[in-house]
């Protein structure tokens, strides 16, 4: 079965970007378990290690989000390139400890997180694809799982295919959506799971005659960048059945524009920041 929104009545889904990014480490597990009660939906990258475990982490260059530069030069290890690391030394940095220090969205400058709650919680690991299904599981919230570009079909399809297997082993396909913004990847998963939901993701402008692309495509959801979002194609996608979540939402009057013009998600830094509640009992799914 494919993945199918079911928009609450009176507001947006909402799709916490790498969990709850604003205030803690993104794409950890405490990013994620803060998100809890706040969002219907978890928004997430994968990457592939060294030796071809699927991991949860946004940038290919391990320095901006871990301990990585520090563990490197203790240990006389040249590349910072995630593809150069194997799982078991992945899981050995410190994913955490940066944000504190960063405060990349002025959380603990403007109170929304005190630096002492940071402190006191345990080191924060790169988790793997098959902790965060499990967790996802046992918590019934669903997963947007972004599949980076890896730069080469090879590894694109090498990650497509560990992605899928993952899900299969964890028989969680009815709670994934798998969203990319290389098209030809989203193809080749079709191909392999027809039954997993996929997402289009574009920035900067729309494909040409984008409602019979999307279909041809196979996907269940377009996510445009904010800035190329207008009412005029939120009616267009609705129209023809296709599910529309926005990236990156942080402004609360752009969140109720957005509603007031049928999107279907919204993809936001700050999970429960807004105008419309989450109840913790409602699902994203049906």
């Amino acid at each position: 079965m494919s993945l199918v929104f079911a928009r609450p009545a009176k507001r947006p889904l909402i799709i916490a970007h790498r969990g709850y990014r604003a205030c803690f480490p993104e794409n950890t597990l405490l990013a994620f378990e803060r998100s809890l009660g706040r969002c219907d939906m978890i928004e997430l990258d994968v990457r592939l290690s060294a030796d071809g475990a699927v991991v949860v982490i946004h940038d290919e260059m391990l320095g901006r989000t871990s301990d990585a530069p520090a563990v490197a030069a203790a240990q006389g290890f040249g590349s910072l390139h995630l593809r150069d690391w194997t799982l078991e030394q992945l899981q050995r940095l410190d994913a955490g400890s940066w944000f504190a220090r960063a405060d990349p969205f002025g959380a603990l400058a403007s109170g929304l997180v005190r630096p002492e709650e940071l402190l006191a919680l345990p080191p924060q690991h790169i988790p793997t694809l098959d902790e965060v299904l499990v967790w996802s599981r046992d918590h019934a919230l669903p997963l947007n799982i972004e599949l980076k570009d890896l730069g080469n079909d090879q590894d694109n399809r090498r990650l497509a295919e560990a992605v899928i297997a993952r899900i299969h082993h964890s028989q969680s396909a009815h709670m994934i959506l798998l969203s990319s913004f290389n098209h030809q990847l989203l193809a080749h998963c079709a191909a392999l799971a027809p039954e997993i939901g996929l997402a289009a993701l574009q920035g900067a402008s729309h494909p040409p005659a984008l409602v019979p692309y999307l279909q041809a495509l196979g996907v269940c959801a377009y996510h445009p960048e904010d800035a190329i979002t207008d009412s005029a194609l939120i009616r267009e996608l609705n129209a023809a059945g296709i599910a529309t979540n926005v990236f990156t939402v942080n402004d609360a009057e752009r969140c109720r524009r957005l509603h007031a013009w049928g999107v279907t998600g919204i993809i936001t830094d700050y999970p429960g920041h807004w105008p419309f509640a989450v109840p913790m009992h409602e699902s994203a799914l049906v």
